[in-house]
């Protein structure tokens, strides 16, 4: 089950934002739980309390408090979820874009843009929800691969960095590095930019032709041979999520 939080202080427009989701979930066959707020200050007393969501729709406009400064106290706990505005004015993208917003819808809500969207916060959430199962000396370690940062593969062996946590190292691979990262290099977030790393596309912070920088600032190189497509990839990224 995937939970929405919807809020905006307008009731009808509220009222039928949660009839098209509800309409979409079922032609979808998707199972979506809708969280309805018509105040900001409701949803952001729910944020206090560390619940949080992995889809918002947040209109911009709000007597007591704005969406933008909902999406600033969403993004302190959670950089992960989808941010999705709502608006009247086409004046605030530029406000929306500062918390990572990754889709700006204006008011009235085409049908067309409305699915665009919806289809792009569930394939997220859906792909933050898998898991890499890692043989490790320990035992089986379960990694959501929303919290790996990269895998490197050193002679034969995974080093797996954690995002905000301790790498997990592997055992010896029986299989080939490409083989046994097969279902993991399926999912649009990754990619394989060497012959000993794969990359997680949301954790580069500084990428040219030959070499990306993490989050973490480690250096991962890019090999020649695969330079146009990990930048024809890596841009094709960035145009879908913001």
């Amino acid at each position: 089950m995937i939970q929405i939080a919807l809020c905006d202080d307008d009731r009808k427009v509220l009222d039928a934002l949660e009839e098209r989701i509800a309409c979409y979930a079922k032609e979808k066959s998707v199972n979506l739980y809708i969280n309805k707020f018509y105040r900001a200050e409701e949803l952001e007393t729910q944020l206090e309390k560390k619940k949080d969501y992995p889809i918002y729709f947040l209109d911009i406009l709000m007597p007591d408090r704005d969406g933008i400064e909902i999406g600033k106290v969403i993004r302190k706990q959670d950089d992960q979820a989808v941010i999705i505005y709502l608006t009247s004015s086409a004046d605030y993208a530029l406000q929306a874009f500062g918390v990572f917003a990754q889709r700006y819808l204006l008011k009235p809500i085409q049908q067309r843009e409305f699915e665009e969207a919806m289809d792009f916060a569930v394939r997220q959430t859906l792909q933050m929800q898998k898991v890499l199962h890692v043989n490790t000396i320990e035992g089986i370690r379960n990694l959501f691969y929303q919290e790996i940062e990269y895998i490197e593969n050193v002679s034969r062996t995974l080093y797996i960095a954690v995002v905000n946590g301790e790498p997990v190292i592997s055992r010896f691979l029986r299989k080939s590095f490409e083989s046994d990262m097969e279902e993991l290099l399926e999912n649009e977030n990754f990619i394989q930019v060497h012959k000993s790393f794969i990359v997680n596309l949301r954790y580069i912070k500084l990428y040219n032709q030959s070499q990306i920088v993490m989050f973490s600032d480690k250096v991962v190189p890019v090999s020649r041979s695969r330079q146009t497509e990990v930048k024809r990839i890596y841009l094709q990224y960035l145009s879908k999520r913001y």
